[in-house]
């Protein structure tokens, strides 16, 4: 444990310290801008289009290159973060992401804003492994579960804010000025970063690695059975959640005939639905350890909400409801989620592990939409729910055997 966490154990009982809230403010401004920046394009892209005579395939290939390249990254990224500390990481992370979308405002031809989405995605890979691991040494152990649910709450709030704040600023001024602004904008939380980098400390080697045998470290240790188990809940969570993500509103619309208006508000309960329940579930592991328990009950929820729109007529109140829940029954696993596998890695790991199942999420997030697109051009919606609410039940399954396994050993 770092001096600084070693710190805040003793401050637990009076509650965070001011150093503590700098750094999960200063995190969660940047996972903010993370998420933020993963959306800023596609709301711009008919503008774009016009802009650079190009296809919306071709600028789908910039977010190609964005997201994916960032989410596969983050596995050798995780590496850099525990051999050079995640605050020098995450500081470059995000002066390169930042200063990419600034720079995309100047970008006179298509194929220099796709070169600057590639060196986007290089930036954004940072985010997940530095974050979990200045959290990690920053922040008091009764305090983690709530400090991981403001962290991903930030997240996903910037992905929600994202495609209103471009079209807002597009429409004041232009397309090229709403890149500039939101990247000057990161630029300046990079600022405030650097001024208050002492705050970001990460986890300490020097207690652990002379005790810790050769399997719970680099490669070996995230070959271990548990860490690979995690990864595949990743990929299974990514592949429940990206299709609810992708389809819910043409499923809703094909199954039950909704109109566009509502499906979509369905949809938009659904993300705040997810939201509410990270920060519900922030409170509830912090206070009730069996983290397990927390993640079957969010998960089976989810499920069990994924699947009713199946069954339940066109009754638009009651599927903008029934949506809402599974967005909290998938959010609320994220805070348990991350303190069960915080649990099961060596101190100075942090970085290395996370940045690995969390390329997981990214091929679930990819394969999804493929896979209920097909299904839903074959002319059967009601298969995006059931396949989507079936991967929800593999990953409690695969969770609850990491758990299992990680407690054996």
């Amino acid at each position: 444990m770092s001096d600084r966490a070693a710190i805040a154990e003793e401050l637990d009982d009076a509650g965070a310290s001011g150093e503590e809230r700098w750094a999960i403010s200063l995190i969660s401004a940047g996972h903010y801008l993370s998420h933020f920046y993963g959306l800023a394009l596609p709301p711009l892209f008919p503008l774009l289009k016009m802009e650079f005579g190009v296809s919306y395939i071709e600028l789908g290939l910039a977010m190609t290159a964005y997201g994916f390249l960032g989410g596969i990254l983050q596995a050798p990224v995780g590496f850099l973060v525990d051999h050079l500390g995640p605050r020098r990481v995450l500081l470059w992370g995000l002066c390169l992401i930042s200063a990419s979308i600034m720079l995309m405002g100047f970008v006179d031809s298509y194929w220099m804003l796709l070169v600057l989405a590639v060196f986007a995605g290089l930036g954004n890979s940072v985010f997940h492994p530095a974050d979990y691991a200045i959290l990690a040494g920053s922040i008091g152990e009764k305090r983690l579960g709530r400090a991981y649910s403001v962290h991903t709450f930030s997240g996903f709030l910037g992905g929600a804010c994202a495609p209103v704040a471009m079209l807002t600023i597009a429409a004041y001024a232009d397309w090229r000025t709403a890149l500039i602004v939101t990247g000057g904008i990161g630029l300046l939380v990079l600022a405030v970063m650097t001024v208050r980098r002492e705050v970001l400390v990460g986890e300490s080697h020097s207690d652990s690695n002379a005790a810790q045998p050769a399997d719970s470290k680099g490669i070996a240790l995230l070959l271990t059975p548990p860490v690979l188990l995690f990864l595949a809940f990743f990929i299974l969570y990514g592949m429940a959640s990206g299709g609810l993500l992708a389809f819910t509103v043409s499923g809703l619309i094909d199954l039950h005939g909704l109109g566009l208006d509502t499906a979509n508000t369905a949809l938009t309960g659904h993300l705040f639905g997810v939201v509410g329940g990270i920060l519900l579930a922030g409170f509830v592991v912090d206070k009730y350890p069996r983290h397990i328990v927390t993640a079957a009950v969010a998960l089976i929820l989810a499920a069990v909400a994924t699947l009713l729109p199946v069954f339940v007529g066109p009754m638009e109140g009651i599927l903008i409801v029934i949506m809402i829940v599974a967005g909290i029954g998938l959010g609320a696993v994220l805070p348990a989620r991350d303190l069960m596998l915080k649990a099961i890695i060596p101190a100075g790991q942090t970085g290395k592990v996370f940045g690995f199942v969390f390329v997981g999420y990214s091929i679930g997030v990819s394969i999804a939409p493929l896979l209920l697109g097909s299904l839903l051009d074959a002319g059967m919606p009601a298969m995006v729910f059931s396949i989507s609410a079936g991967f929800a039940v593999l990953s409690l399954i695969a969770i609850a055997a990491a758990h299992l396994l990680s407690r054996k050993a």
